[in-house]
C-alpha cells in the first residue's frame, strides 16, 4: 500500500512523529522577500540552517501544520515542480500566481531550531512600454505630466526626469501623487518653456531593462482666417484652429481691441461650441451698430500664450431686382442710341438692307423671253406692258423696289423693241435679195 506520492506508509508515519518532534515555541530565525517571475523557477534557500541539520522540513503557510510541504527525507507534494537542492533550498519551477506566498524551513533531529522565513511574490511585468502625456490642471496656471504603465504585478515604479535630473527633488514640483501604475508630477509653469521635453523612466522587480517615453510640450499655434463679411440680419460664424500645443490649449472669444479681457459667453445671439482644437463663434442677426470690428480668438495653455485677430464687416443687404433692372434698362438705351445715330448719319444703308431683306421675303419674279418671229410689235408691247404691271403688283406697297423694278421692264422691252427692228430689217434685205 502506498500513500498518494508514492510515499510508503512507514516512512510516512516516521516522518509524522517526526513532525511531531518539532517544538512549537517561536524560534529566533530570519525572513527576507524573493521575487519571481510568472513561468520562471526560483530558488528559497534555508539560510539559516546549520551544518549538523539531518533534515530540513519546508511549510508553505503556517509552519505548524501538517503534513510540510516538503521533506529532505520523504516527499510529500506530488507536484513534480517542487524539488530540493543540495538538501536544503527549496526549488520551485514553472511559477503560477497561486504559488505566492509565505514559505518557512526549518531543521529537524537537532539541538538548535533554526528556521528561515520566505516571501515569495510572484510578478508578472507590464507587455506594452510606458506611455506619457501632458495635461493643464484645472486652475488652468499649472502644467501636469502623466505617465502610465499597466498591465504588471506588483505595480511598477515611475520617475519623471527632465534633462537627467529627477523632479521629484526639483524646485519647479508643486505636488506629486502615485495611483496604481499612473504618477502624476505638478510643475509650475513660472520655470517651462517651448519644446522643453520631459522624461519618465519605469522600473520593475523583475525586468531588468527600465522602459521610458518622453513629452515634449509647446506654445499654441493658431491658424489665420481671412476677414470676413456678413449682411445686416445674416448669420456669420467665426472659425480659429490650434494647429500645435502641449498640451492642448484652452479657447476663448474676446470683443474687440478696446476691451481685450471681456471674453464673450454664450448665450443670446453668440452661439460658441469646440471640436478638439477648434473652436467656432457664431454671430446670429448681424448688426451694423454693434457687430462689426475685429475678434480676438486666445489659446492659452501653461507654456503660453497666443492671441489671433479675426475682423468682421457688416453690410446692408443689396437690391438685387433693382440692378438686374438698371442694367436692363441701361443696356436698351445704349442700342436705339446706336441704332439712332446709324439711321441719322447713314439712312441709304438703312433702306438697303430693309430692301434687300424684303426682297428675299417676297415673291419670286421670273421674265420669260419670246423669241417667235410670228408674233408682231403690238404683241410684244402688250406682253410688256402685262409684265410691268405684275411687277408692280408684286411689290409689297415699296415704292424705291416699284421704281428698280419698272427700271428693269422698260430695259427690257427696250430690249425686245430692238431686236424685232433687227428681225425687220433682215427681213427686207432678204426680199431686196
Amino acid at each position: 500500500m502506498r500513500l498518494p506520492g508514492g510515499t510508503p506508509p512507514a516512512r510516512f508515519f516516521f516522518a509524522l512523529c517526526i513532525w511531531r518532534l518539532v517544538p512549537r515555541r517561536d524560534a529566533a530565525g530570519t525572513e527576507e522577500v524573493v521575487f519571481g517571475k510568472v513561468g520562471g523557477s526560483i530558488l528559497l534557500l534555508c539560510r539559516n540552517v546549520s551544518r549538523e541539520a539531518t533534515e530540513v522540513v519546508w511549510f508553505q503557510g503556517d509552519p505548524h501544520s501538517f503534513p510540510p510541504l516538503f521533506s529532505s527525507r520523504v516527499t510529500f507534494p506530488p507536484d513534480v515542480r517542487f524539488s530540493l537542492v543540495d538538501n536544503s533550498s527549496l526549488r520551485i519551477t514553472e511559477l503560477r500566481l497561486q504559488d505566492e506566498g509565505n514559505y518557512t524551513c526549518k531543521e529537524v533531529l537537532n539541538k538548535t531550531d533554526h528556521e528561515h522565513r520566505v516571501r515569495l511574490v510572484v510578478a508578472n511585468p507590464p507587455e506594452s512600454a510606458p506611455k506619457c502625456w501632458a495635461e493643464t490642471s484645472s486652475s488652468g496656471l499649472m502644467l501636469q505630466l502623466f505617465c502610465s504603465w499597466p498591465g504588471g504585478y506588483p505595480h511598477p515604479t515611475l520617475h519623471w526626469r527632465e534633462e537627467g535630473h529627477d523632479l521629484e527633488n526639483s524646485s519647479w514640483v508643486i505636488s506629486s501623487s502615485s495611483s496604481s501604475d499612473t504618477h502624476v508630477e505638478t510643475l509650475n509653469s513660472s520655470h517651462l518653456s517651448h519644446r522643453q521635453v520631459f522624461k519618465c523612466v519605469g522600473s520593475h522587480v523583475v525586468r531588468q531593462e527600465e522602459p521610458s517615453c518622453t513629452v515634449e510640450i509647446k506654445v499654441p499655434s493658431l491658424e489665420s482666417e481671412p476677414p470676413k463679411t456678413c449682411f445686416v440680419g445674416d448669420n456669420v460664424t467665426l472659425t480659429c484652429r490650434v494647429t500645435e500645443g502641449t498640451p492642448a490649449a484652452r479657447l476663448s472669444w474676446l470683443r474687440g481691441i478696446a476691451q481685450p479681457e471681456a471674453e464673450i459667453q454664450a448665450g443670446g445671439r453668440y452661439l460658441i461650441s469646440q471640436e478638439g482644437n477648434v473652436s467656432h463663434l457664431t454671430i446670429q442677426n448681424c448688426s451694423q451698430g454693434t457687430d462689426g470690428g475685429c475678434y480676438v480668438c486666445k489659446a492659452q495653455n501653461p507654456v503660453g500664450l497666443r492671441e489671433l485677430f479675426i475682423c468682421l464687416t457688416v453690410k446692408q443687404p443689396v437690391n438685387i431686382v433693382g440692378v438686374v433692372g438698371a442694367v436692363v434698362v441701361l443696356s436698351l438705351l445704349v442700342i436705339l442710341t446706336v441704332t439712332g445715330l446709324i439711321l441719322y448719319y447713314n439712312p441709304l444703308l438703312f433702306l438697303t438692307g430693309a430692301a434687300f431683306r424684303n426682297q428675299g421675303l417676297g415673291d419670286v419674279l421670273v421674265l420669260v423671253d419670246s423669241e417667235d418671229d410670228d408674233e408682231g410689235k403690238e404683241e410684244e408691247e402688250a406682253t410688256s406692258s402685262s409684265i410691268q404691271h405684275k411687277v408692280m403688283a408684286l411689290v409689297n406697297g415699296s415704292s424705291i423696289q416699284g421704281a428698280y423694278l419698272s427700271c428693269l421692264t422698260e430695259g427690257d422691252a427696250g430690249e425686245r423693241r430692238g431686236r424685232g427692228s433687227l428681225h425687220a430689217a433682215r427681213e427686207e434685205e432678204a426680199q431686196g435679195s
